[in-house]
């Protein structure tokens, strides 16, 4: 009996020492929270539950119940969106594996009861034991569930930063949008005026059929181009209600309805390439999975012979005596070597390492594609602006001046006056292709690539082969 007491006496300081790992779930979300802010300059908020969270739906309706601004609604996305507070979670569940890795695997305690079938007494057989390696694989273990969740917190830290950069550019759609409908409303007022001039004159005889029916085609025209400036106002405007997370009457909020005007500052593109590549998330995530891969590939090289080393005490009673003795349990690696988990790891690892270089050279060559987009819708932009709204106001003036001496017709004026909006238009739209290049090339300077450029590459592949590592 004394065996089984000191046998006990193990187990239970074994126990206090491995439930010494535990610790809260909510760690981490601190450091994310911090990477935000110093690259994306915005407040991160994890609804859970605290004190806090009046606070946070407090600053909800001031901010939905003013003009909103980009920054504005990136906040109340940030507060509001379920999704990405949903992938805060991502967080906990790492460090609990974290906690998780630090545990001793439970003893195995079996018991079993004979009977003789001739009579006498009851056999009874008690045995407790233990995997002996777990002791020394727990550090292992922790080293690689400690790489992990610093791979975790890299990539929400991401997550963050891609989901604002969707908001930006859906605000920037939706603005655009409902400068263009404003735009496409007064070029149909423009046309329905022309049409309108035109249908009088024909009644009065003064035109023919022919030359009404050449009025009517751009006024219907014009009519088609409303409804769809209207339905992608309606589409940009839902899209950022999604992403804010907004619903019933909080959908009521306004905006700003003009786009922000051109930046003039000079960028270099050797500077934004050096840039994007000192500063890339991604490439830090990438080399993080990396040291994830060496660390698995380290713990499946110690555990590939003798994985489980079985070390305990058993004890029998045989016709009323009672025996007591150690007993150990080691696999015969015979057959399974850990062949098959060592070459997975080591092409996990491998894997690891080229997605790391592809991904610098996809960086580099995104920030000088961003970098030309950026210069050419700046261009445009500046040249509808500076060139062609001047041109078709000029225009405009003559015109007026020939109408109002009596040597230019009303069509030929509202013609004139229907070119200045459509200048209008052109600007705008350039405008708006310039302030999502500026977005995307933000993006890439707070470290993260603009989505079209992220690359396909699964980010599980190295924690789906842990997941089936059995030490």
């Amino acid at each position: 009996m004394a065996q089984w007491l000191k046998i006990a006496g193990l187990l239970a300081s074994l126990g206090w020492l491995s439930g010494c790992a535990a610790m809260p779930l909510d760690g981490g979300f601190s450091d994310v929270s911090a990477a935000v802010e110093q690259r994306a300059a915005v407040k991160v908020f994890w609804n859970n539950g605290s004190d806090l969270d009046a606070q946070a739906r407090q600053k909800l309706r001031s901010l939905l119940n003013g003009s909103l601004t980009a920054d504005a609604a990136v906040q109340v996305a940030l507060l509001n969106n379920r999704e990405l507070q949903a992938t805060y979670s991502d967080l906990g569940v790492a460090q609990a594996d974290l906690v998780q890795a630090g545990l001793l695997k439970n003893p195995i305690f079996d018991a079993a009861i004979t009977f003789p079938i001739s009579g006498g007494r009851t056999d009874f057989e008690l045995t407790a034991v233990m995997n002996f390696l777990d002791v020394f694989y727990v550090p292992l273990r922790k080293r690689v569930a400690a790489a992990r969740f610093q791979e975790t917190k890299l990539r929400v830290t991401g997550a963050v930063l891609d989901f604002v950069g969707r908001v930006r550019t859906a605000f920037y759609v939706h603005q655009a949008n409902e400068q263009i409908l404003e735009l496409r409303q007064t070029v149909a007022a423009a046309l329905a005026a022309s049409y309108e001039a035109a249908r009088r004159q024909h009644e009065a005889g003064n035109i023919s059929d022919l030359d009404l029916l050449r009025q009517k085609a751009p006024f219907e025209a014009g009519k088609l181009a409303l409804r769809s400036a209207e339905a992608a106002a309606a589409q940009s405007r839902e899209q950022l209600n999604m992403l804010m997370g907004t619903w019933g009457e909080e959908t009521n909020w306004k905006m700003e309805k003009r786009l922000p005007d051109i930046q003039l500052q000079e960028i270099k593109a050797a500077e934004i390439e050096k840039t994007a590549i000192a500063k890339s998330l991604d490439l830090e995530n990438a080399k993080q999975r990396i040291i994830v891969a060496g660390e698995q590939l380290g713990v499946t090289k110690a555990t590939a012979l003798v994985p489980e080393w079985g070390l305990g005490t058993r004890g029998e009673r045989q016709e009323g005596a009672w025996s007591v003795g150690p007993m150990l349990e080691i696999p015969l690696p015979i057959f399974d070597q850990g062949q098959g988990r060592m070459g997975r790891a080591a092409a996990e690892l491998r894997r690891a390492q080229q997605e790391y270089y592809a991904l610098a050279v996809t960086i580099r060559a995104s920030s000088r594609a961003a970098f030309e987009r950026l210069e050419a819708s700046r261009d445009r932009a500046l040249y509808a602006r500076d060139i062609l709204l001047p041109l078709h106001e000029r225009i405009v003036n003559e015109a007026q001046l020939h109408y109002n001496a009596m040597q230019l017709g009303v069509f030929e004026l509202l013609r004139a006056r229907e070119g200045q909006i459509e200048a209008g238009l052109t600007y705008v739209e350039a405008l708006r292709d310039y302030t999502l290049a500026l977005g995307d090339l933000t993006q890439l300077l707070n470290g993260r690539l603009p989505r079209s450029d992220a690359p396909t590459t699964s980010r599980s592949s190295v924690r789906a082969a842990a997941d089936k590592e059995d030490y």
